[in-house]
Order: C-alpha cells, then structure tokens, then sequence
C-alpha cells in the first residue's frame, strides 16, 4: 500500500466516523455554549 492509497482510506474511515458522531458532537458543543451563556447572564449584574 502506497501513501496515497493509505490517505484515501484514512478520509473514508474519518468520513464514516464523522457522519456517525457529528450529532453528539454538535450537541455537545450546544451544550457547552449554553453553560457558558448562562454563566454569563448570571455574572453580569441586572440594569433597572
């Protein structure tokens, strides 16, 4: 097996392997952003 043959099975495994988590991985970073979000609006003092 040559290099670029090797390159084109490593795209193929990273492509299934990306099509089979990308939903937890974009929930997890939705998540993340809305801890963050949260621990923002509680920081920042209220203005009346």
């Amino acid at each position: 097996m040559n290099r670029v043959e090797a390159l084109k099975i490593g795209k193929i495994i990273a492509d299934r392997w990306w099509v089979r988590n990308q939903s937890t991985i974009l929930a997890q970073q939705n998540i993340e952003r809305r801890k963050l979000w949260e621990q923002k609006k509680l920081t920042t003092p209220a203005s009346n």
